[in-house]
């Protein structure tokens, strides 16, 4: 990346002039011209593994693992699923309103025989026996139509509540779907910088402690000197290493998102500008957020859904008009045979009917505790979900114009950190001479060259914390779009390859 290369750039600036006096009072310096070499084959290495890494495998661009996320995150899907969930709530509640027609319809067959006798005056018993064979067919047709029903009424009104409620959060788990993916990757981005700068501090601080071993050796400077650029050197390994972990959990965060294992990401252009939000009054941010926040929307129609919950259970005690409408059928036909005496005797049985009713049917409760204790339990929920809106509400206006000042204050941070750096390689520079003519200490060159390092991860970091905020500012104010991951990733370089 660029950034690593002005790194090298500036550790090599900073001990050229230096070692070539350094080196004049060598007296045998061959193992330490063995250790000059092997570092120098095992940075040849590393940045023959970067090449290969880099050209093996395209680098993912903030576009690739948006769209990824869009089909395998599972936390969007499951959002997708509820709102699924949410937006038939209204159809729910359309139904009660709506006729409903029903039909019925069976068929019968049986069979039987029938003994019995009967007796007149007390003389032999007559016999009546006999066996049947029956057909039945009957169907009917209703209809049931509300004609006046305030509760189901006030409870369509709140599934259309639910619904777009429904809608709106999905909206909303949709830009945090960005926030999170844009978060992750240029959290990558970030631990990548910084491990670099670690690096390259690293290396810079390991040059000074070979130079003031060498000084020592030659009787130029006393241990102490030794000791406390070991010190330090020490300090910068431990935080190498941090550095290096940092970056693959960065990295495995990505994974989390998309369930892909990435390797390598397009760094972000040294061109990216930082500018202050258009428009730049906080007060006109405000007003977007008032009438765009998608968590405002929901929280405003949670609002109007417990309120119609709280009328519908008020108009239970009202009267229910419900108007019916029925039509049936029936056939039925009987095959008999009676045996007697002179032999069996055929018969047959068949009857029909038909027809069909209208009714116009009027309930009212005349008294019902349940209701009453109901309605004043969802008058108080309507209360209390009021309550709620209001404080989502001034959340909303304090967390929009929070995140325009930060994004007002990133921006203004990242041009006084870039120009930080420019001031801090002048003062090490300044130290360094007053260093070669003993006016200044080894621990005054190596804070110089800490804080140079320390200026370069502070612009990178403003950097990161400026897209950021912008689009947590553009969140609030729900403005917030895929177009904006896709001009975000015009500022990224697949040349600049960020390597896990």
């Amino acid at each position: 990346m660029i950034i690593a290369s002005k790194l090298k750039e500036t550790a090599n600036h900073n001990t050229q002039g230096k070692s070539d006096k350094i080196f004049a009072h060598r007296g045998h310096n061959e193992n330490n011209n063995g250790v000059f070499m092997l570092k120098v084959r095992q940075g040849f290495l590393t940045l023959c593994s970067v090449v290969f890494i880099s050209q093996g495998s395209a680098a993912d661009s903030l576009t690739d693992i948006y769209e990824l996320a869009l089909q395998s995150d599972p936390t969007l899907r499951a959002a997708r699923a509820n709102f699924q969930v949410g937006r038939e709530t209204e159809s729910i509640s359309r139904a009660y309103l709506l006729p409903v027609i029903s039909a019925t319809g069976s068929y019968q067959e049986s069979e039987g025989d029938r003994e019995s006798a009967s007796f007149y005056g007390g003389q032999t018993p007559v016999p009546r026996n006999g066996s049947s064979d029956s057909t039945e067919t009957t169907y009917g047709v209703s209809l049931r139509q509300p004609l006046f029903d305030m509760p189901a009424w006030y409870q369509f009104q709140r599934g259309k509540n639910l619904s777009k409620s429904a809608a709106a959060q999905f909206a909303a788990d949709q830009q945090t779907l960005i926030l999170r993916v844009s978060n992750a990757y240029l959290g990558a981005l970030r631990a990548y910088d910084n491990n670099e700068t670690r690096k390259a501090e690293q290396r810079a601080i390991q040059r000074q402690l070979d130079q003031t071993r060498e000084r020592f050796e030659v009787g130029l400077l006393p241990i102490t000197d030794v000791h406390e650029a070991q010190a330090v050197f020490d300090d910068a390994l431990v935080n190498s290493l941090e550095a290096r972990g940092a970056v693959n959990i960065a990295f495995d965060a990505l994974e989390a998102i998309t369930g892909t294992n990435h390797n390598v990401l397009s760094g972000l252009k040294d061109e990216f500008m930082a500018t202050n939000p258009e428009p730049l009054s906080s007060a006109d941010w405000v007003s977007f957020s008032l009438s765009g926040n998608y968590q405002l929307k929901t929280a405003k129609l949670g609002k109007d859904a417990s309120y119609n919950q709280a009328k519908a259970a008020t108009a239970e005690l009202l009267p229910k008009i419900t108007f019916n409408a029925n039509y049936s059928n029936r056939d039925s036909d009987s095959d008999l045979l009676f045996y007697t005496d002179s032999g069996a005797i055929p018969g047959n049985e068949f009857s029909y009917s038909d027809g069909h009713s209208f009714s116009v049917n009027l309930s009212m409760p005349i008294w019902s505790s349940g209701i009453n204790a109901g309605r004043r339990q969802y008058k108080q929920q309507s209360i209390a979900s009021s309550e709620n809106f209001e404080v989502a509400k001034r959340n909303t206006v304090q967390t929009a114009r929070t995140r325009h000042q930060l994004v007002i204050t990133n921006a203004a941070r990242v041009k006084a950190r870039k120009q930080a750096i420019t001031s801090a390689e002048s003062a090490l520079g300044a130290t360094q001479a007053g260093y070669e003519v003993g006016t200044r200490n080894i621990v005054d060159v190596l804070a110089s060259q800490r804080s140079v390092f320390q200026a370069k991860r502070n612009y990178a970091n403003a950097r990161y914390d400026y897209i950021f905020a912008m689009m947590g500012l553009k969140e609030v104010a729900g403005q917030l779009s895929p177009d904006d991951i896709y001009q975000l990733n015009a500022w990224l370089d697949p040349s600049l390859p960020v390597t896990k």
